[in-house]
């Protein structure tokens, strides 16, 4: 029995320190109170802490101006859509006027005035005989 009274006793100094080492570490947290006095930038685990902080600041920033390039190439490709939609309708009505203007009756309409018809005998093929110089 004085074993277990010993084990007993010696499990509850062992949790002493333990809560008072926790006590300790409590007082090395931060608290809104130390962060609106600013007194927090005093302590050494601060500047402990300090390449932590700064590499979570990189990231934030990284971050941020990853989100403003998305947007801004958002942007660019809907003004490319808009600018490429206006392009292929130019294009369609430059084609069906090109189509139009290019028809036989058409041409035949606009060279009357020059006193030029369109024929009505086909073109007949030319034949070339080869000599033996060539």
């Amino acid at each position: 029995m004085k074993e277990k009274k010993n084990i007993s006793n010696e499990m509850r100094e062992k949790e002493e320190p333990k809560s008072g080492a926790q006590k300790e570490q409590r007082k090395g947290r931060f608290s809104a109170g130390s962060i609106l006095t600013g007194s927090f930038l005093e302590k050494e685990g601060l500047i402990r802490q300090l390449p932590f902080i700064l590499f979570v600041f990189f990231l934030f920033m990284l971050y941020i101006a990853n989100a403003y390039y998305g947007e801004k190439t958002v942007f660019r490709i809907e003004q490319y859509k808009s600018e490429m939609i206006e392009l292929r309708s130019e294009y369609i009505s430059s084609k069906t006027r090109l189509m139009t203007g290019t028809n036989i009756s058409k041409l035949s309409d606009k060279l009357k005035p020059e006193n030029i018809f369109p024929s009505h005998t086909p073109p007949g093929k030319i034949f070339v005989q080869k000599t033996e110089d060539e």
